[in-house]
């Protein structure tokens, strides 16, 4: 259920069998990799449509300034969450927990260093605007509720969530964390408290 060998937020899914990439995700994809470069402060307009072989007048259609650029991407961000969640919610054969488990699976996957400076520049999004998170906030607004009625003690899975985010985020803003066994068996307690199981004793 779990991938203990690193935490980032969310990862991104790639096209698969060579599928076309619509423009507006090309455009996406595109400031990600400016900013994975060169960091949010420097996130130009001009650099994203070369980034993505298109004309800056077919960037403007899609987003009309940078604030709207940065928002889609945070939004993209919470939607792939959300998405992966989803499918691991369904896969989970036990029904209570199943989200809170999900919520901790989408948080524990290995670390790509391109992806994850994606996640460092949502944060540093913060400094240049906390606005643009507003997306990823009504996200773990909604989140937050799920987890209460999951069908396990609701302040367990407060706290199951509380811990994984703090992990994740500890992880990009590299303050000293637990690694290796350590890190394992946090995982595996935070897995163990969203079972029913659990809930008796």
């Amino acid at each position: 259920m779990y991938r203990p060998d690193g935490i980032v937020p969310c990862v991104p899914s790639t096209p698969e069998n060579g599928a076309s990439v619509p423009v507006r995700d090309r455009l996406l994809d595109a400031a990600e990799a400016v900013v994975a470069r060169e960091g949010v402060s420097h996130l130009m307009l001009e650099a994203v449509a070369n980034e993505a072989g298109v004309s800056k007048g077919g960037l403007l259609y899609h987003f009309p300034a940078k604030s709207a650029l940065i928002t889609a991407v945070v939004e993209r961000l919470g939607n792939r969450c959300e998405s992966r969640q989803a499918e691991t919610v369904a896969a989970d054969p036990q029904r209570a927990g199943a989200f809170a488990r999900a919520y901790v699976t989408v948080r524990t996957h290995p670390a790509d260093p391109q992806r994850e400076s994606i996640h460092t520049a949502v944060l540093a999004a913060i400094g240049t605007d906390p606005e643009y998170l507003d997306p990823l906030r009504r996200r773990i607004a909604e989140w937050q509720q799920r987890l209460e009625s999951d069908g396990i003690d609701p302040v367990t899975a407060t706290i199951v969530r509380l811990a994984i985010d703090g992990l994740a985020v500890g992880r990009l803003l590299k303050v000293p964390m637990p690694e290796g066994e350590m890190r394992e068996r946090v995982i595996e307690k935070l897995v163990q408290m969203t079972q029913p199981k659990a809930q008796e004793k």
